[in-house]
């Protein structure tokens, strides 16, 4: 149990390793339904750090393998680091590839696809969807983690700028990802929801399922530095959007030097859902 004197020395991190391991309990809930079993090729798009990665090689047991599917150089490093660190390295496939050029370029068919916070990077939505549900197997399952409830850290009124900052904070950020989203050339309008996509792609029995993550407070250490975090890139992230009183009170939150700092406060908490919807390539005709 965190004190409110630990709480005022403890650091912020940028380690993706560990906020991945806050969700991770979450993450596996979401996975559950996929069934990995021994021997089975599965295909991890987006893999982060690799917190996933390794779950699935484990499932996979020595007979399967796992396919981590990203762009970024940097990101296939940790999940090749996070594998050889948890002995499972000979049954991970480092896959570079962007999912802006279409399928990945995989050798084999597969018996499930977990891609998590990735496919909304996309400019076609639906077009990655169904070249992710092209790479399965007949029988095959597809699973998008994508979406959930926003995020709550903070009391309603955390003494600073007027009540209810944090709920502003998702109206800002809301519009900076509506921004975001509509700035690259050839970017596709999403009207529907992600059932419909993979309907769409040609899967059958077509669910969602969310996941909550409950950390109440006082934060255990390492939580407490990834909400600090957290709340730092999403403030960052919409401060063009926010008042000049709301940016005048995060300003103070994330300053540690601030005697209105955040991470000295012992009711800091992180309160979420997360969602993923999945379904099967169809067996047979």
């Amino acid at each position: 149990m965190n004190t409110t004197e630990e709480h005022s020395t403890g650091p912020s991190t940028d380690d993706p390793a560990e906020a991945e391991a806050v969700y991770l309990e979450a993450h596996l809930a979401l996975l559950a339904p996929l069934d990995v079993r021994p021997g089975d090729v599965v295909a991890d798009i987006g893999p982060g750090a690799g917190a996933v990665t390794v779950e699935l090689a484990r499932a996979v047991g020595d007979t399967g393998r796992v396919y981590a599917v990203d762009n970024d150089p940097a990101m296939l490093d940790a999940v090749a680091r996070s594998a050889r660190e948890a002995g499972v390295a000979d049954r991970v496939r480092l896959v570079p590839h962007d999912l802006e050029q279409g399928a990945p370029p995989l050798p084999e068919t597969v018996s499930a696809v977990w891609s998590a916070a990735c496919v909304h990077h996309t400019r076609d939505w639906g077009a990655a969807v169904a070249d992710l549900a092209g790479l399965l197997r007949p029988g095959g399952v597809l699973c998008v983690a994508e979406g959930g409830l926003p995020t709550r850290c903070l009391p309603w009124d955390v003494g600073v700028g007027p009540p209810g900052l944090e709920t502003r904070l998702d109206e800002a950020h809301s519009r900076w990802f509506a921004d975001w989203f509509h700035s690259p050339p050839g970017q596709a309008r999403q009207t529907r929801g992600w059932v419909d996509l993979l309907s769409d792609a040609g899967l059958v029995g077509v669910t969602s399922r969310s996941a909550l993550v409950d950390v109440p407070a006082p934060l255990p250490e390492h939580v407490h530095a990834v909400v600090l975090t957290e709340l730092a890139a999403r403030v960052d992230r919409a401060r063009r959007f926010l008042t000049e009183e709301d940016t005048a009170a995060w300003t103070r939150l994330l300053d540690p030097a601030d005697t209105a700092w955040a991470g000295r406060r012992t009711d800091l908490a992180l309160l979420t859902a997360l969602s993923a919807h999945r379904g099967r390539a169809p067996v047979g005709g």
